[in-house]
């Protein structure tokens, strides 16, 4: 069954959804040294392996400690791609992504999940949020460039 966490509509989270800065705009195809990507992953460890991984193949990294905190930080950040952990506190990676992709100028946004129960149910549940793809734990550092390289290019 899956769960949903609408926004209150007095709470910061739904203004930020209905009326994001004006900048929210999505770009089209980036190049790599050009492309931003919002990490929200609450284990330090793996936040650390991802945003290194990506910075030392010339991507532009922001972190985040959960969904919540990514929520926040992707009208600030305007990233090109999120990689959200299917598993944090306070919003897990599929609802942050649901909400992003309500936001307007964030539809389009690419999404992926970083599933630490891999399998049949999270790629469908990933999917129906939105999300581009969902990659199982353990990944290999060349299956988490090919994710991002392949979800950019779709852009």
């Amino acid at each position: 069954m899956m769960t949903s966490v609408p926004a209150p509509s007095d709470s910061p989270v739904s203004d930020l959804l209905l009326d994001p800065s004006p900048d929210a705009s999505r770009p089209g195809r980036v190049a790599r040294g050009d492309a931003g990507i919002l990490i929200a992953d609450d284990s330090p460890v793996a936040r650390r392996f991802a945003a290194k991984l990506l910075r030392d193949h010339g991507y532009r990294v922001e972190v985040a400690l959960d969904g919540f905190d990514a929520l926040g930080m992707v009208f600030a950040v305007n990233p090109d791609l999120l990689l959200l952990d299917s598993g944090m506190p306070r919003l897990d990676g599929f609802q942050t992504c649901a909400l992003v992709k309500r936001a307007p100028g964030f539809a389009d946004l690419p999404v992926i999940i970083l599933s630490d129960c891999g399998g049949l149910y999270a790629r469908v549940r990933a999917h129906l949020v939105g999300a581009r793809s969902c990659l199982s734990r353990p990944f290999t550092a060349d299956e988490l460039l090919n994710a991002v390289a392949g979800a950019l290019c779709d852009v």
